[in-house]
């Protein structure tokens, strides 16, 4: 009786032994440093005397409520992450339904879409800051050959222009990732759906609103939320182009975590990069649950 309870007992635990590895895996490297973050958060803590931080409860929040700089860094996010993320996929959803068509060279046009992906943002970046230099850069020759500008323009040293050359360097490194899945998609759609709207004399565009679009709308919203979260954690690509300048003009949340810690106020840098995951998981939230309701519905 008892060795027969004793199996019982191990088929049941065996799952959870199976899987207590990964779990333990995660927790390792990713609950560990969330939790450590908040703790972080929570204290006076400096890289150069982190073993003698102090805690101070929620002093580094409330330093937040009088701070311009973080402010004005949640508009400076959202700006980035909706222009940037809109942006991709008014690129990404026509490149997708003209790749999926059938043409010769199809084949090599979808792999030179890819192209830009796979290279590394920290070159992207450094491509796009030499193209827009000031002094010899590509664009601004180009731009005042065809009469567009009447001289060089220091392109970097304007708020405005500096993050439309950030955003268009992500929106180029970015937007081949949509491009493939969105094209993934199209190629599962049942050809047959087609040919029923072809035979009931649907046009073009009414096959696009009533096939197409339905079936690529679960993707198409996947994709914006996690490009949006995404882009809110980016850091590489504005800090190599313009290190958030001219003075903070293209500072995100995550930036400024970052250059917190850079000198070497981590306990400040960690409240903010709190601050900005929690509203991330709260925006997150709410959007997967929209999203459940409309596959749903």
């Amino acid at each position: 009786m008892m060795a027969r309870q004793f199996e019982i007992l191990r088929s049941r635990a065996l799952p959870y032994l199976l899987i207590a590895p990964i779990v333990l895996l995660v927790a390792a490297v990713s609950l560990y440093p969330a939790f450590y973050a908040v703790w972080l958060a929570s204290t006076d803590a400096n890289l150069l005397h982190l073993a003698r931080a102090k805690f101070i409860g929620l002093q580094n929040f409330a330093r937040m409520l009088d701070d311009d700089i973080f402010l004005a860094g949640l508009w400076r996010t959202l700006r980035w992450d909706v222009v940037v993320v809109g942006v991709e996929l008014t690129l990404a959803l026509p490149m997708a339904l003209f790749l999926n068509l059938r043409f010769r060279g199809r084949g090599l046009l979808r792999a030179a879409v890819v192209v830009p992906y796979i290279i590394p943002p920290a070159v992207t970046a450094l491509l796009f800051v030499y193209a827009f230099d000031g002094s010899f850069g590509v664009v601004n020759d180009i731009l005042v050959r065809l009469g567009l500008q009447a001289t060089y323009v220091s392109w970097l040293s304007d708020p405005l222009r500096s993050f439309a050359v950030v955003a268009g360097a992500m929106v180029w490194s970015g937007t081949p990732l949509m491009v493939i899945v969105l094209l993934a998609v199209l190629q599962s759609i049942p050809g047959e759906l087609y040919e029923a709207a072809s035979i009931d004399g649907a046009s073009a565009w009414q096959a696009f609103r009533r096939i197409t679009l339905p079936h690529l709308m679960p993707t198409i919203l996947f994709l914006l939320l996690l490009r949006t979260i995404w882009m809110s954690n980016h850091i590489d690509m504005i800090f190599i182009t313009t290190r958030g300048g001219p003075g903070f003009a293209n500072y995100t949340e995550a930036l400024y975590s970052f250059m917190l810690t850079a000198q070497f106020d981590i306990g400040y840098a960690s409240s903010v990069a709190v601050v900005l995951a929690v509203l991330l998981l709260a925006a997150s939230a709410a959007y997967v649950r929209h999203l459940a309701r409309m596959v749903l519905a």
